[in-house]
């Protein structure tokens, strides 16, 4: 699914594991604001070895890492007032994910299986001087209820250059949310198209409100054609990001809305 100045931030995973994060100019000050203000909420000892997004509504917080290879990191998330099926169940509607998520110019499901499917979507964006960025790709989608395998992912490493690369190819980044309850993981990796590398994990999480919210984490590895400079796209796909995500949190409050308001009568 598919410059401005940036400021590297030092933090630490759930691992214990320093991280570089190149937060955008423009959503530093947030980034920070939700920072400080999840801190002083939980307390320094709760967050100490914590390496999360706090996005609080109406934000979408993404944070981007350099990778080797001319690759990226990208880590998202958002609070959305619904509950955890609703967003399950949103994510999964494969056949419909064009009717709600934007930049997607086509979206087939080619293949339905009990816990996945295969799809394939094409996106479009403006990158520069009036040009367009098609991108095509097949993506393999596996559903994990009671969340992924911790052998198939990998936690982000504190070396900025982006660690091992071929690791980081083959496996999934661990989304990143403070919540300490069940993970739900739908993950999607590219299987052909046009990107090199293309591979991450939806997570959904009940949220702090009880089971009529959730957290939606997001995370992603990708790496561009070797013809393609990744810096020239990594603001389209941050902007993309946080795009689909507000989409994905409209798409599944308006659900849970009308599911409330039938209940009524």
């Amino acid at each position: 699914m598919l410059p401005g100045k940036a400021k590297t931030s030092v933090y630490k995973d759930a691992q214990g594991c320093s991280s570089a994060a190149r937060v955008p100019h423009s959503g530093r000050k947030y980034f920070l604001q939700s920072f400080q203000s999840s801190r002083r909420r939980q307390g320094p000892s709760s967050h100490r070895g914590l390496c999360t997004i706090h996005a609080r509504a109406p934000d979408v917080a993404v944070v981007v890492e350099p990778a080797t290879n001319n690759a990226r990191r990208l880590f998202a998330g958002v609070d959305i007032a619904a509950p955890v099926a609703v967003v399950w169940d949103s994510l999964t509607d494969y056949d419909g994910l064009g009717n709600f998520i934007p930049g997607l110019a086509e979206n087939r499901c080619l293949e339905r299986r009990q816990q996945g499917a295969k799809l394939l979507q094409v996106g479009e964006q403006e990158i520069a001087f009036g040009a367009k960025f098609r991108a095509r790709v097949v993506l393999n989608i596996e559903e994990y209820w009671s969340g992924v395998p911790a052998s198939m992912c990998e936690v982000s490493s504190n070396d900025s250059s982006g660690g091992n690369g071929r690791q980081l190819q083959h496996a999934f980044l661990v989304p990143r949310c403070p919540l300490l309850s069940q993970a739900h993981d739908i993950t999607f990796s590219s299987i052909e198209g046009d990107f090199q590398a293309f591979r991450g994990i939806w997570r959904i999480k009940e949220g702090e409100r009880g089971k009529a919210s959730s957290r939606l984490s997001y995370s992603l590895y990708v790496r561009p054609q070797i013809w393609l400079p990744v810096r020239l796209v990594q603001s389209r796909i941050e902007s993309e990001i946080k795009a689909n995500l507000a989409a994905v949190r409209r798409h599944a409050e308006g659900i849970h809305a009308k599911q409330g308001s039938t209940l009524k009568y």
